[in-house]
């Protein structure tokens, strides 16, 4: 693998990739594909329940969920995210980066939950940021499951308080975040959702770890 030919951060991570020094993988309870396969409840009540256990899984552990981290190696990121059931896939690249994201639908009665991951990589080398969205119609299931997740969040990190309040973020240009590991930085905020839609409005809980260059990608 050569770093020379990449972007200023392309640069960084391949190098530090190629040094070891972001190649420890943090310890993770749950993979992508047991939750790929995890059943679903029949009552409204046990469905909203089970995704709000799933989303404080994710944000369970620091800096990682579904086996992610930043400076995750091409190789593994593929074995473990290739050919999953129940998730739509879609992948692309541009220039030297690319982004993997995955879709499904999760029932909650008559109305449904979209859960997404992305991932984006610089081509076919390590992962510099991914990132996990709840988006519905349901605004109390989508207040839950932000709810329950900063709970979590505010346990190991305090200053979220301080850095990322409490609150449905009204400007989409608002993007605090907070360092959680040497270089690791993390965000989740609450919003009403952009996505243009001839429906209902559209509400998203938006999780990410990034890496502290990642900017420079661009």
């Amino acid at each position: 693998m050569k770093c020379k030919r990449l972007g200023k951060y392309a640069r960084w991570v391949c190098r530090a990739v190629l040094a070891g020094s972001l190649l420890m993988a943090p310890v993770v309870t749950e993979n992508f594909v047991s939750a790929s396969n995890a059943s679903t409840s029949v009552t409204t009540a046990d469905e909203a329940d089970a995704i709000v256990k799933e989303a404080k899984a994710i944000v369970a552990q620091p800096g990682t969920f579904y086996t992610l981290y930043v400076g995750m190696p091409n190789s593994d990121l593929r074995a473990n995210f290739d050919n999953l059931p129940g998730w739509q896939v879609r992948s692309w690249t541009d220039n030297d980066t690319a982004e993997r994201r995955y879709v499904r639908t999760l029932p909650v009665g008559k109305k449904r939950v979209e859960q997404g991951v992305i991932i984006r990589q610089i081509n076919n080398g390590p992962v510099y940021q991914f990132m996990n969205t709840f988006t519905t119609t349901d605004k109390v299931t989508a207040a839950k499951i932000y709810r329950e997740m900063y709970t979590v969040l505010k346990k190991r990190y305090p200053v979220i308080e301080v850095a990322m309040p409490y609150r449905m973020t009204t400007n989409h240009h608002y993007t605090p975040s907070v360092q959680i590991k040497p270089g690791v930085y993390m965000q989740l905020l609450f919003y009403k959702s952009l996505r243009p839609t001839k429906g209902p409005a559209e509400y998203e809980v938006y999780y990410m770890i990034v890496g502290a260059r990642s900017h420079y990608v661009y």
